[in-house]
């Protein structure tokens, strides 16, 4: 009701045209640039889910007068007293695997379910069939081929994370208690390493939005207020 909402498709997803090369958070964040001016948009508050997150973030660095506010919703990226522990890391490690060996093979349908099932909190395929039915059909349009270089370009993002502390705008951290990409104490090291940085925490998957979009809605809608 109040604000306008520019919701579009990254290069390598969904209707996107997505020409051959190599992908990375920094050329994501590029491609956002020209489209905001070709919509006469002058600023806004960027919110990124998951990967977005990182795009938004790269976007805010290199365009802090185009930004006014940065949503992370369940996008981890870690601060520099991050400590996870052996456990945290190993877990993490086998599913980033588990999804590369998916990803390589081309098969949509098991790629999306997985997705769908890795996002979402244990027992929700059960509880709200028709809403994980919902968001697994998102990942059913997305082209296979570009999966396993798209997971790249999120991997090479993590080994070498941009400063946080360089952020400019306010910023919002949305984290799932039961996030299997993001752990809470990624969280909190994000809020330790922005200036000025809340966090919000749902009972939630790595999908808040999706799980409990009412809470989620009016949490961004309480950041965007104070902005």
């Amino acid at each position: 009701k109040k604000y306008k909402v520019l919701s579009y498709d990254v290069r390598g997803h969904g209707l996107a045209e997505t020409p051959a090369g190599e992908y990375s958070m920094v050329l994501f964040a590029d491609d956002l640039y020209p489209l905001l001016g070709a919509l006469d948009i002058d600023k806004a508050c960027v919110l990124g889910y998951s990967m977005g997150g990182r795009i938004g973030l790269a976007f805010a660095l290199k365009h802090p007068d185009m930004t006014a506010g940065l949503v992370f919703a369940n996008s981890g990226v870690a601060g520099p007293d991050i400590q996870i522990s052996p456990d945290e890391l190993k877990e993490m490690e086998e599913r980033r695997v588990q999804m590369i060996t998916l990803l390589k093979t081309g098969d949509i349908e098991s790629i999306a379910d997985a997705m769908a099932v890795f996002s979402l909190s244990p027992g929700f395929e059960e509880t709200k069939p028709e809403i994980f039915r919902k968001y697994k059909a998102v990942k059913l349009k997305n082209d296979p081929r570009h999966y396993a270089p798209i997971m790249e370009a999120l991997m090479a993002s993590m080994e070498a994370p941009p400063d946080l502390s360089q952020l400019k705008c306010p910023a919002l951290i949305i984290a799932g208690e039961e996030d299997g990409f993001m752990t809470l104490d990624v969280a909190k090291s994000m809020e330790a390493a922005i200036p000025n940085a809340t966090v919000r925490v749902f009972p939630t998957g790595h999908a808040s939005a999706i799980e409990v979009p009412e809470a989620f809605n009016q949490a961004v809608l309480d950041f965007m207020g104070k902005l």
